[in-house]
């Protein structure tokens, strides 16, 4: 195969597969979008194939990941616009390691395994960036959706890599029976979740009544000083019109509050008294400080966190710290191992990590933060501590209006269906909603959308297959690619 049409060929399917993950449309078109890719692994020299996948790779992650330069709006763009340079080329040389790796290796049967595992490494760490697993392309559809309860987003990922595999190979050796493989995976899929979905009784579980509060602050306004009046304003007069006394539990988006809460006393007492008066819990999310307990980094003054906080359970106010920071924007990577980047000015946030999940009532419920709820591992562990559901909080104001809030809500809504339990997503500028442990959706709001809306909320979570062996397989998998990665390493290329 020449170059130009290996190129072509590969281009082709990871343009495609860009065009499979919500909000587009395509989602069961992935199980047969690779299959050009594979064909061009197959049958193209080794420098052209890796070439053609690189080429490919910088393609789909450009058209999935473009968004990343809104963050601009709080670092120089210089810096943003190389940054967004440098991630698409970074995350791309993992699917160059898979054409590496297939080549060196081509066997069927491990590479679907192999290629999950590459996706669990890219969620562990500091560097961690979990946000294309490519099982994630049924989230357009409930019935779908259901197969992340039995095989999870990783294991489902595993999947449409073998029905792709079993296309290309039926394309190369002329084998028709193996060519219908990815049409019967995408009929099983559909009639086993459907299935599950008209089967599903409705528990007579007790339930909670719960408000989303999305006051839509733009971005460029949430965190001038000068906009911090008219920002507090904008979201009171929203909240105002909640009725008293009709919820158990009211949620605020991350940082609704902009600023260190120990200095807003006024929204302090007026949060106690509105607790005290209408028996309702608030959860709102502000920042907090304290003077820092590290010696060693002399330029660091503050421990400073992104938090949430409970009110309607009296003193000392509940706080949950969030655990897992987004590299850069709120931690630099890898600065407990060399100190000497926290000297360096990216831009960023310098936030601390907190150490531990928390089940608040009323309900029994596991507060998150914006990019935690996209970890399928995080709400496992919320469950098993006890969590009936999470409560998501969020700000997907840096997002503007681009596909990324589209991609966020997609991620929370994939890994409660693997988990089998409730999410109650607030976020400030959208997508605000209900989901069910089931993925079905109750109520969501739109982008930018000011409104506040109410449901009742199941007291109850869903047993999963994966649920129940998510971290041994995820372990599996993760030791596996290494596995994979030093016997190609070690492996002569063929000839």
């Amino acid at each position: 195969m020449n170059t130009k049409k290996a190129i072509l060929l590969s281009l082709a399917s990871w343009i495609l597969l860009a065009l499979c993950f919500p909000p587009f449309p395509l989602g069961p078109v992935a199980l047969v979008s690779l299959a050009p890719w594979f064909y061009v692994l197959k049958t193209a020299s080794k420098r052209v194939a890796l070439t053609s996948s690189y080429l490919g790779a910088i393609v789909f992650n450009a058209i999935s990941i473009y968004w990343l330069y809104h963050v601009g709006d709080v670092a120089p763009p210089a810096l943003i616009f190389s940054g967004l340079f440098l991630s698409i080329a970074f995350l791309s040389l993992f699917t160059l390691l898979c054409a590496y790796v297939f080549i060196k290796l081509p066997y069927i049967f491990i590479f679907p395994f192999f290629w999950a595992g590459i996706e669990v490494l890219r969620a562990k760490g500091d560097m961690s960036f979990p946000w294309l697993s490519l099982g994630l392309v049924f989230g357009n559809n409930l019935e779908l959706m259901q197969s992340y309860a039995f095989f999870g987003v990783f294991g489902c990922s595993a999947i449409i890599i073998a029905s792709n595999m079993c296309l290309a190979t039926a394309i190369l050796k002329k084998k028709k029976k193996l060519g219908l493989a990815p049409l019967g995976l995408a009929i099983i899929f559909y009639i086993g979740g459907y299935g599950i979905l008209a089967n599903e009784k409705n528990a007579d579980s007790d339930s909670l009544t719960v408000a989303i509060v999305q006051p839509s602050i733009h971005q460029t306004k949430k965190w001038s000083r000068e906009y911090y009046d008219s920002v507090m304003t904008q979201t009171w007069d929203l909240f105002e019109t909640l009725e008293p006394d009709s919820v158990d539990l009211i949620l605020f988006p991350e940082t609704a509050i902009p600023d260190y809460i120990n200095s807003r006393y006024r929204e302090i007492d007026f949060l106690d008294n509105y607790t005290q008066e209408s028996n309702s819990a608030i959860v709102i999310g502000a920042l907090n400080r304290f003077w820092t307990s590290d010696t060693k980094n002399k330029k660091r003054k503050y421990d400073i966190y992104n938090s949430a906080f409970l009110f309607g359970f009296g003193e000392p106010l509940p706080e949950y710290r969030k655990i897992h920071l987004v590299p850069f924007s709120e931690k630099v990577p890898f600065d407990n191992i060399f100190p000497i980047v926290n000297y360096v000015d990216l831009g960023g946030g310098t936030f601390s990590p907190g150490d531990s999940l928390s089940i608040w009532q009323p309900g029994n419920f596991s507060p998150l933060i914006c990019y935690e709820a996209i970890y399928g591992n995080i709400l496992r562990d919320a469950k098993r501590k006890g969590a009936n559901f999470i409560a998501n909080i969020t700000n997907d104001g840096w997002f503007y209006k681009s596909i990324a809030p589209y991609q966020h809500f997609n991620l929370v809504r994939s890994h409660a269906v693997e988990n089998g339990i409730g999410v109650v997503r607030a976020a400030n500028t959208g997508i605000s909603a209900f989901i069910l442990p089931n993925g079905r959706i109750l109520e969501k709001t739109k982008l930018f959308e000011q409104r506040i809306i109410v449901q009742n909320i199941p007291l109850e979570t869903r047993f999963t297959f994966y649920s129940a062996i998510g971290d041994y397989a995820e372990l599996v998998l993760f030791y596996f690619s290494l596995l994979i990665v030093l016997i190609a390493l070690i492996k002569k290329i063929p000839k």
